[in-house]
């Protein structure tokens, strides 16, 4: 990443990290970069998290650093930054599909907006954005924050869960929520761990503690619900989840297991857009992908990786994955091994 401008002096407070002077070339990706102007920081969000349009009203003392790690699939920055707002507008949409963003706020306050939703955030507090949607985030104060934005399939969420979470508070007063956030923020604190395959593997083990703590909000909606359908859907896809493994997990055996048809439980996918069987081969295939992109993993047969996770036809496997992710298994691995 190109460092903009600045000095450790120049920030007028203190920083929680060093700031290289423009007179010191960055060679290690984990030192911090630092914008002085607005336009800077536009620039530099921009080249992280795609195309944003930052404003502030403290046009002379605005001031604002990040650094910033890919670990694997994930894209994590650590960041300090001034009063300002960050707009992502419909004109700025590319073609490129979107991906999940997760604001973790560790100083001061922020407000995530998306949709009709707005969701304001205190220490400790997370919520999840999509960058296929404009979104709006302001802060009105100086604040310290973790971002990180990753795909689509990288969450273990059910179908349309995304429109449940979206900019929604994911409050650190509750015991789970604390736990993940707890650790994350220690990440952004040793940003410089975050390399080679060590990196992967606490990347890795970010997502998942977010895929814990976003399904657990979601649970917690669906207890509250006062309709059967939401505590139903949740309990089926709790079900794939725990049975993936399993070659012969299929509609049958969901519908037995929840005392249904096959015919209701077909109606249920069809209303969130996709089958039963697409459902399940989704699930399979990005835990695949993640196994594959860990290094811990590199003595396990790609063929082993897909039996572990319900593929019993080794060449079936290698298309739908290539169908999937554009490029085979062996790509996967090599790039893994390769970063």
């Amino acid at each position: 990443m190109a460092r903009v401008t600045g000095s450790a002096a120049a920030t007028g407070r203190k920083e929680h990290f060093m700031v290289p002077t423009l007179d010191s070339p960055v060679t290690d990706p984990a030192i911090p970069v630092l914008a002085e102007t607005i336009r800077d920081w536009s620039l530099l969000t921009s080249q992280s998290f795609g195309p944003l349009k930052c404003s502030t009203r403290a046009t002379r003392t605005f001031q604002a650093g990040l650094v910033a790690r890919k670990t694997g699939s994930l894209d994590i920055a650590h960041m300090r930054v001034g009063p300002h707002v960050v707009e992502r507008e419909a004109t700025t949409l590319g073609q490129e599909g979107g991906r999940f963003k997760v604001s973790l706020q560790l100083e001061g306050r922020g407000i995530v907006e998306q949709g009709e939703r707005t969701a304001v955030l205190e220490a400790g507090d997370m919520a999840l954005y999509d960058t296929s949607a404009p979104y709006r985030l302001e802060f009105p104060e100086d604040s310290r924050l973790l971002v990180m934005m990753f795909d689509h399939s990288a969450l273990d969420l059910p179908p349309n869960a995304a429109a449940q979470l979206r900019a929604q508070r994911v409050g650190a007063e509750e015991p789970v929520h604390a736990m993940v956030s707890s650790f994350l923020a220690s990440v952004a604190g040793r940003m410089e761990a975050l390399s080679g395959m060590t990196g992967q593997r606490i990347g890795n083990s970010a997502l998942d503690l977010l895929t814990v703590s976003f399904n657990h909000e979601l649970d917690g909606q669906v207890a509250s619900s006062i309709h059967e359908q939401d505590r139903l859907r949740a309990s089926v896809h709790d079900f794939i989840e725990a049975h993936l493994a399993d070659p012969e997990l299929d509609p049958t055996m969901i519908a037995q297991a929840h005392f249904m048809s096959t015919r209701r439980l077909h109606q249920i996918f069809h209303n969130e857009g996709t089958t039963v069987s697409t459902w399940i081969r989704t699930r399979r295939l990005e835990r695949c992908r993640r196994a594959l992109e860990d290094p811990a993993n590199t003595r396990i047969s790609i063929a082993r990786i897909a039996e572990r996770w319900g593929f019993t036809d080794g060449a079936h496997f290698s298309r739908v994955f290539r169908a999937a992710y554009g490029v085979p298994p062996s790509q996967i691995r090599s790039r893994s091994l390769n970063s």
